[in-house]
């Protein structure tokens, strides 16, 4: 994902919350949130963004997601309808 998007990778030792428009083509719906200092924290504010914004959306291909990602990449959680 950073090779695509270098913007989206946190600074060293953070983790990153990034939103993402389900509905937009890829590429074009994402944006920084948050960079949290501890993994745990990140995931719990990404799954209550996530919930709180999938309220509306008449199915998870519509919704807005939030997720988390560590500095090396890694998909850490926060998206209540992936299967990770």
């Amino acid at each position: 994902m950073f090779r695509e998007f270098p913007e989206l990778k946190p600074p060293h030792g953070k983790f990153r919350i990034i939103g993402i428009e389900m509905f937009e083509n890829p590429g074009k719906g994402h944006w920084v949130v948050e960079d949290m200092d501890t993994a745990e924290d990140a995931i719990k504010k990404a799954i209550m963004m996530t919930k709180n914004a999938s309220k509306d959306a008449p199915d998870s291909k519509n919704a807005t997601i939030f997720c988390v990602y560590d500095e090396n990449g890694n998909y850490l959680g926060g998206d209540i309808h992936s299967k990770h």
